[in-house]
């Protein structure tokens, strides 16, 4: 295994080793070509640079949205460790190179959000509130049809900082996007139930109740509603 595991090694140094002088001869060669075109007015040789450097840049590119590819691997796997200072870290670097994802941007975000609960002082709160929300709202800017960016919006502005109204509108956008979504439901019973809505909140537990597969969020759903019945009494 050891001995595999070290040609594996030996094989990929050789290959990026051997891309490396490729890269260099063909820039010498682009140079030279340069210098041909310049001097002696051929525009054949000046127009083969380009498809020269263009080759070098695109192997550039390719790597770089690679890496972005494991960074954004990485946040995930953070994320579903809760990990979520590392989670953060790997988005980040993933959006140096894509800076525009909205996917990364929500990643991001979500890992903001989390990070809320473990801020120290009301200072890191606000702060991680606030790069949370700025980092969500522009991944909605950029893909307004996806529904887990509403539903993320809504947990931040419902769960971490009370403001209902907003939150309900925000998750209401995301179930008429996804409207069986159950974890999108769940976040919309809370908040009906949290802005006095508790006829609203039961038919949404009784509609998961309904939809759901799973015995335990079934349970869920009806211990819920049995809680709210009890305390309407």
């Amino acid at each position: 295994m050891k001995k595999i595991f070290m040609i594996i090694i030996f094989a990929t140094v050789f290959v990026s080793c051997n891309q490396v002088f490729k890269n260099r001869y063909n820039l010498n060669k682009a140079y030279t070509l340069y210098e041909k075109g310049k001097n002696e007015d051929d525009d054949k040789a000046l127009l083969e640079i380009t498809g020269t450097y263009n080759d070098i840049i695109n192997q550039k590119i390719y790597a770089q949205d690679r890496l972005a590819a494991v960074y954004r691997a990485l946040g995930e796997r953070s994320l579903a460790k809760g990990q979520y200072g590392y989670s953060a870290k790997y988005f980040s670097e993933a959006l140096k190179i894509l800076p525009n994802s909205p996917y990364l941007r929500y990643g991001l975000g979500i890992s903001y959000s989390y990070l809320v609960e473990s801020a120290d002082t009301e200072e890191k709160k606000k702060d991680f509130i606030e790069r949370a929300e700025s980092n969500i709202n522009f991944a909605i800017s950029k893909d307004a049809n996806n529904p887990n960016y509403y539903a993320a919006l809504a947990s931040l502005k419902g769960i971490q900082q009370n403001y209902y109204e907003e939150a309900l509108e925000l998750i209401n956008k995301a179930v008429e996007l996804s409207p069986n979504n159950i974890d999108y439901l769940f976040v919309l019973a809370r908040l009906q139930y949290s802005v006095g809505n508790r006829d609203r909140a039961v038919e949404v537990y009784r509609r998961i109740s309904n939809l759901t597969e799973s015995t335990a969020v079934r349970e869920r759903a009806l211990n819920n509603i049995n809680q709210i019945v009890s305390m309407g009494n």
